[in-house]
């Protein structure tokens, strides 16, 4: 499979993730914007540290719908990743923010006090992992090779394309306008 794909039914994939992703959606959104994510991944830290102001800015403009599915790729990450959707169960705004400072600490390596947010004796935890394992099995049956991989639609034309990897901001930027147009 290439970097990129063509996906031809967007719609079909944007009911897929409302089921299991964190969502942040817009009422007649143009665009869907879906990333699948795992919490080490230097791909999605560096697709977080420069694209994210951006990406939340389409939010804010009432351009885009966007989803983060979580796709832990690397062992162990399970918890982490469910104490990040209890954030976001909280306060949505409060799992950006907790997004961004753990892909800044993850960055700069001083990654670790995040992981103590795993090991919280909250219910919540125990009752986000099994989201957690749908959202990982979604990512395989959509055929999200790793992370990060971005999938970008316009949903009146009902097409769309996935990305492999972080192809930079200029890239993403652009590849995200042409589907807007």
């Amino acid at each position: 499979m290439s970097d990129e794909w063509l996906i031809r039914d967007i719609r079909s994939v944007q009911d897929r993730v409302e089921k299991v992703g964190l969502s942040f959606k817009v009422s007649n959104p143009r665009l869907l914007i879906v990333i699948f994510y795992d919490l080490y991944c230097p791909g999605c830290a560096l697709l977080e540290d420069e694209a994210g102001d951006y990406l939340t800015t389409l939010f804010n403009e009432s351009k885009a719908s966007l989803y983060f599915v979580d796709y832990p790729v690397h062992r162990g990450i399970e918890k982490l990743h469910a104490a990040f959707r209890c954030i976001y169960r909280r306060n949505p705004q409060a799992f950006l923010d907790a997004l961004r400072r753990h892909y800044e600490a993850y960055l700069s390596g001083k990654l670790g006090k995040s992981e103590a947010i795993a090991d919280s004796s909250d219910p919540c935890i125990n009752e986000e992992l099994p989201r957690v394992m749908e959202a990982k099995s979604l990512a395989r049956e959509l055929g999200a090779p790793g992370t990060p991989t971005i999938i970008v639609g316009n949903l009146m034309r009902n097409v769309g394309q996935g990305i492999f990897g972080y192809p930079g901001l200029t890239k993403l930027m652009k590849t995200i306008e042409e589907f807007y147009l």
